[in-house]
């Protein structure tokens, strides 16, 4: 298990002996929230087991992956499945989280059953459980506070602000009798059913100097204590949906919140059906649930306006079960602007926004990117993508982003956009700049093999010839030359240029450049020839050899096979750099260390004249061990069936 580090984060908790961490009843009211953090290991099952046996049930359960990623076996998963059902506590979580993703199993349904939820972003869990925060920051090394205060998830952060928190009777009779410590009644006085969370955060950052994720946590505190209807249950329900432009009905909006189980909801409908209302009167069956004390007017209010914006019913949604005229929220409707960038480009999202003259923050999120854009009276202002500001931020948005969910807020403001995200040239210049660099792109892409999965790798000899292309003039496809900035630039990327990776990849993995200035880097590098397109693949001769070593160990036996691949392998690389790169397991099966090749710089080449001497070496063994005939018939029929 990881020992939580000690975090100054972490006031008001208490780390336990036993390594798990509770929330301290001094700064919060009701239950206290225990969660456990462990790497993934051999030895996991076998800790889990001991909770199991000594009773142990934790609100949030934790599996670092920063080491593993997601190569997780399926009967391993199933196992995990299993544990979470047994330790969980009801709305508890077991969390898969790594640097680029997270993944949960959650105990929402209070008939048992786990729910799935995939995330491109770590960070993009705190929406759904901010009391989590905390804990994961301070026991999983990688996972970065100050992005996690950044939000994560653009549109289910959007979802959680816009979200109204409306109080369940127990609420409004606790905020009437001002009992509980100050934070809590703080934000317990501003929950008036109408207030969003977002207004609920600000009121409080000004006036109390509250943080944000303080608030979100006492905010999910209440709806565990039931003081209010449940908000943070609705977040990644409405976000799939929305992203997947799932409708969904108002009774199964019910399961998903929380508000209903699954037995309560069959009950209801039958309620329905027996007082002669069809499955499409959606109104009536919140009536209903009103009848039955399961919410409040206001509430159901709230779950409509909800599936009005994301449950694809806007036609629909403006009539009652009467078939009267109904009130939409106007603040969420007038403060909100969702869409994909399947629908609209970047430049026509752009330009709409610069034509109605708007003022307000523009996010869009497409995996683990984020761009926000700022307008004042339709000029953008302000530009950020991830670690790229300003012109650079706006161009990469428009020449490389053909996906994502956007969300525009009328007014809304964010400290991200300092000076030096400003954008001084106007749209229009933007765009003409943006249109030229999408051509060149579309050149260079074209004269590749594969065009964006191509692969390509470092001459040898690279540092000598780097020393050398700037004694003469050097220019981009547009005719620019490289200044000393995008020199130190182009040192950096070369070093992803490994012979494995395709130049998406390089792209994705190289974030203080924007994708055009990759790609004219690269076609300068090609042009001096520093780099060449890859053409000898590592994994076809690797399984090959993989397949020969397979067979003769048929032949031989296990232990003589392995033996024989170690004596070759020694021979040929001995104590070398290289014979790091290969790794035979207790099986005998052969397998390259991509990451240590990855890391030494070796070109693909010599790491593929390495294999094919190692490979040599243990068929010269083989045949002085066993039959000769034998060893070259299965090698050949193996090379025959590969060949091409």
């Amino acid at each position: 298990m990881r020992r939580p580090t000690s975090n100054s984060d972490l006031q008001g908790r208490k780390l336990e002996t036993d390594r798990d961490l509770t929330l301290d009843e001094r700064g919060y009211f009701g239950a206290a929230q225990t969660f456990l953090t462990y790497s993934y290991r051999e030895n996991l099952f076998a800790q889990l087991d001991r909770l199991v046996e000594a009773g142990k049930s934790v609100d949030g359960l934790i599996i670092d992956l920063m080491q593993t990623g997601f190569s997780i076996p399926l009967d391993a998963l199933a196992k995990f499945s299993q544990y979470a059902k047994r330790l969980l506590k009801p709305s508890g979580v077991l969390l898969f989280v790594k640097a680029d993703g997270a993944i949960t199993l959650s105990k929402d349904d209070t008939s048992g059953a786990l729910t799935l939820n995939v995330y491109d972003s770590p960070f993009g869990i705190f929406a759904r459980h901010p009391l989590l925060a905390d804990y994961v920051c301070a026991t999983v090394s990688g996972i970065d506070r100050r992005r996690l205060r950044g939000g994560g998830s653009t549109l289910a952060t959007h979802i959680l602000y816009n979200s109204v928190p409306v109080a369940r009777q127990e609420g409004k009779e606790v905020k009437s009798d001002f009992t509980l410590p100050a934070p809590q009644n703080w934000v317990l006085q501003l929950v008036d059913d109408y207030s969003s969370v977002e207004s609920i955060v600000r009121t409080l950052e000004a006036r109390s100097q509250l943080p944000a994720d303080e608030t979100l946590r006492i905010l999910q505190e209440m709806e565990s204590q039931r003081f209010i209807y449940p908000i943070f249950a609705r977040v990644q329900f409405l976000s799939n949906c929305y992203h997947n432009r799932k409708r969904f009905r108002l009774g199964r909006y019910l399961v998903a919140a929380g508000i209903l189980n699954e037995s309560q909801l069959q009950e209801l409908l039958e309620k329905q059906e027996e007082e002669g209302w069809g499955k499409q009167q959606k109104t009536y069956l919140g009536l209903l649930a009103i009848r039955q004390g399961f919410l409040s007017t206001r509430e159901l209010e709230v779950l409509l306006d909800d599936q009005y914006l994301y449950g694809g019913y806007n036609a629909e949604r403006t009539k009652d079960a009467s078939g009267k005229e109904r009130a939409i929220n106007s603040d969420s409707m007038r403060d909100s602007m969702i869409g994909s960038l399947g629908a609209i480009d970047t430049a026509g999202l752009l330009q709409s926004l610069s034509t109605a003259k708007k003022t307000g923050l523009l996010t869009v999120e497409n995996r683990d990117k984020s761009c926000s854009v700022s307008f004042a009276l339709g000029k953008p202002t302000h530009a950020k993508m991830n670690r790229l500001v300003g012109v650079e931020a706006m161009t990469e948005f428009l020449v490389d982003w053909s996906e994502g969910i956007f969300v525009f807020k009328d007014k809304a403001t964010t400290t991200e956009l300092d000076e030096t995200c400003v954008l001084l040239p106007s749209l229009d210049r933007l765009l003409l700049d943006s249109a030229l660099a999408q051509d060149q792109v579309n050149q260079i892409l074209g004269k590749l093999p594969s065009g964006r999965n191509t692969i390509l790798e470092r001459v040898w000899n690279f540092e000598t010839l780097w020393q050398k292309t700037f004694e003469k003039k050097v220019i981009y496809i547009d005719e620019t030359v490289p200044t000393e900035s995008d020199k130190v630039k182009i040192l950096e990327l070369v070093q992803l240029i490994d012979g494995l990776s395709t130049i998406d990849e390089v792209i994705t993995s190289y974030e203080s450049w924007p994708g055009h200035m990759i790609m004219k880097a690269i076609q300068m590098m090609i042009e001096q020839k520093l780099v060449t397109v890859q053409q000898a693949s590592l994994f076809r001769p690797l399984t090959v050899f993989q397949k020969i070593t397979a067979e003769i160990q048929d032949v031989i036996g296990r232990d003589d096979n392995r033996s024989i691949l170690e004596a070759s392998l020694h021979y040929v690389h001995g104590d070398s750099p290289a014979s790091n790169r290969f790794h035979i397991d207790h099986e005998g099966r052969v397998s390259v260390n991509l990451s240590q090749v990855k890391r030494s710089g070796a070109p693909v080449s010599a790491v593929l004249l390495e294999l094919r001497r190692w490979m040599e070496a243990y068929l010269a063994y083989c045949r002085r061990q066993s039959d000769p005939t034998v060893i070259d018939e299965i090698v050949t029929r193996i090379i025959d069936t590969h060949r091409g």
